[in-house]
C-alpha cells in the first residue's frame, strides 16, 4: 500500500445526511462506516435529532430504526447549536466537546441610556444533553 494512493480512507465526511434527500441516507452512512471499521466517521448537520429522536416512526422505516439502534445512538456530540423558544423565553442548547452541556437563556436589559442589550446567561449545564422540554 502507498500513503495516499490506494490505502483506505482514515475519516470519512458526511454533510446533511437524509435532508431533503431519502431516508435510505442515514442507513447508507451505518453501511459505509461498517465496511471501513478503522475510518473515523463524522457527520455534519446531520439532523440525528430526528433520527434519534423517533420523528420517523419504526413501523414506516424499520431499517433506519435498526441503524439508529446500532449506530447512531452511540455518536457523540462534539459541537451542539439549537436555538430554542417557548412562550416568549429565547435561548439555546450548546455543547462543545469536551465541554459539559448548557442551556443559555437570553434576556432583554436595559443600558441605562434608553438602549437595550441581550444577556446571555448559563441557567443549566450537564455531562448528560438535556431534554427539550425541560
Amino acid at each position: 500500500m502507498v500513503e495516499g494512493e490506494n490505502s483506505p480512507a482514515t475519516l470519512t465526511l458526511v454533510i446533511q445526511p437524509g435532508n431533503g434527500g431519502p431516508v435510505e441516507d442515514w442507513v447508507n452512512v451505518e453501511k459505509m462506516s461498517d465496511a471501513n471499521p478503522d475510518t473515523t466517521t463524522i457527520i455534519v448537520n446531520g439532523a440525528l435529532d430526528k433520527v434519534r429522536g423517533g420523528y420517523y416512526p419504526a413501523v414506516f422505516f424499520p431499517k433506519l430504526a435498526q441503524t439508529v439502534d446500532r449506530f447512531y445512538k452511540t455518536f457523540e456530540s462534539v459541537f451542539y447549536l439549537k436555538p430554542i423558544s417557548d412562550k416568549g423565553v429565547y435561548g439555546w442548547i450548546y455543547r462543545q466537546y469536551p465541554e459539559d452541556w448548557q442551556v443559555v437563556l437570553q434576556t432583554r436589559q436595559s443600558d441605562g441610556k434608553g438602549g437595550m442589550f441581550i444577556e446571555d446567561t448559563v441557567v443549566y449545564t450537564s455531562e448528560e444533553r438535556p431534554e427539550y422540554n425541560d
